[in-house]
């Protein structure tokens, strides 16, 4: 998420980051909830690798993950959904006044 101000300023450095968003996401989902745990663990500094494993395992099944930066409506409905359960969400917006997927589309053609 970023503003439309840096976007216009650095296109080729939100391209690259975007890149690398989907790299990271298809590894994610092609990768054993302990695998992404080691990978994250660090970041956890004082949690239990079982714990973790868990919940990215909960994650995984929940399909909060994302298997590539598009943001479809289904997706972005399910967002809503876990932050609406997870009590942080205060308002819906429609993804088309928020969401711009050019970005993405190109990292996902370019793979």
């Amino acid at each position: 998420m970023t503003k439309q101000s840096y976007i216009d300023k650095n296109k080729d450095t939100v391209q690259k980051f975007t890149n690398a968003l989907y790299k990271a996401q298809q590894w994610v989902d092609t990768n054993s909830p302990e695998d992404i745990a080691d990978a994250i663990l660090p970041y956890f500094k004082d949690s239990d690798r079982d714990i973790v494993i868990s919940a990215v395992k909960r994650y995984k099944e929940q399909g909060s993950y994302a298997t590539d930066p598009i943001v479809d409506e289904d997706e972005w409905n399910n967002l809503l959904d876990v932050m609406d359960q997870a009590g942080e969400l205060k308002e819906k917006i429609a993804p088309d006044k928020i969401v711009d997927n050019s970005f993405a589309e190109q990292a996902k053609a370019s793979k």
